[in-house]
């Protein structure tokens, strides 16, 4: 009698709020992985949670159906704002915690990503706290209840170009949810990047996403002054205090997706000046460091006690 009861509230919920999935491509959001089989009647939950360094932003929701799901109507709740520990009530009119119940057909579906849709609408306010869960207690013991991933997909998609956490995206990782951030202006017209004397940081590289331990380990190794990355160590601008010296090839990224290289609409929508970047990458350790020529994106060495432009770059 509970299970029927619990079997007919859900399907109430269900008609109301005509949810259902739909058939989708491959997603490119954050992928959670949670895989596992079950058997109709058993009390196991699956759950899949948002990924804690996501943003608070509006997201679809995708679930991909393994070849082995026989289960006919398996019921995956989205939490888009997380639950309380210990709440076991499904609410799609809960204003704190609300939760919504999507009625999948694995059996159709098998070897399929699909999106879960609300009516017309397929996306979702989410929190970092959101995650989706799904239970075979209810399904026939004859079915099958089988799970893989879950793809969280930020819409509308983050942009190149696009003004954002204190400054302008330059790029975005494969997700499309995180990447790198310049500030919109120049913080420094002509600054050095040693602190007076050649010192050999040693510690630092060239590529994609090591420009904030450069950063790092530059000020540990020169201290306090005025240079190039503890200017942009220092910094606090919009509401942000993360910034760092970018690397040699995030300052290339700069140069090709929102500098001179760029693309119209984007050809230098960062504002850049023709001249010299300083990047936070050594070239012999002790006496040069990596520049980018911003007229024509030529990148060479020279003397840290060199006279450049700076712009700093963070992390979202």
């Amino acid at each position: 009698m509970k299970n029927l009861i619990k079997q007919l509230t859900l399907t109430l919920i269900l008609t109301v709020m005509s949810l259902s999935a739909v058939q989708a491509v491959t997603p490119r959001g954050r992928l959670v992985g949670a895989t596992g089989l079950a058997r109709g009647g058993s009390d196991v939950t699956f759950t899949w949670a948002m990924p804690a360094d996501s943003p608070s932003a509006t997201y679809k929701v995708y679930v991909r159906v393994p070849t082995n799901g026989t289960a006919t109507n398996a019921l995956y709740r989205v939490y888009p704002k997380g639950n309380l520990t210990g709440n076991t009530v499904c609410s799609s009119t809960g204003t704190t915690y609300p939760c919504f119940e999507v009625s999948v057909n694995q059996a159709t579906n098998q070897g399929k990503w699909l999106l879960l849709k609300l009516g017309t609408t397929v996306q979702w306010k989410m929190t970092n706290a959101a995650y989706v869960t799904v239970n075979p207690l209810t399904l026939p013991a004859t079915e099958m209840l089988s799970v893989a991933a879950v793809s969280f997909d930020m819409t509308p998609a983050l942009k190149i170009g696009q003004t954002y956490q204190g400054g302008i995206i330059f790029y975005l990782n494969r997700t499309r949810q995180h990447g790198l951030i310049a500030a919109a202006k120049d913080q420094s017209t002509g600054i050095q990047w040693y602190n007076g004397s050649f010192v050999s940081v040693g510690e630092t590289s060239w590529k994609v996403g090591t420009g904030k331990t450069n950063t790092a380990n530059i000020v540990a190794k020169q201290g306090a002054g005025s240079y190039a990355a503890k200017l942009c160590d220092d910094l606090v601008l919009n509401g942000y205090s993360d910034w760092f010296l970018p690397s040699k090839d995030e300052l290339n990224l700069m140069y090709e997706n929102i500098g001179q290289l760029a693309a119209a609409p984007l050809t230098n929508a960062g504002g850049f000046v023709s001249s010299y970047y300083w990047s936070s990458s050594e070239y012999d350790n002790y006496v040069a460091a990596w520049y980018q020529y911003f007229s024509n994106g030529y990148q060479d060495y020279y003397s840290k006690n060199g006279i450049l432009y700076v712009r700093a770059v963070r992390v979202f």
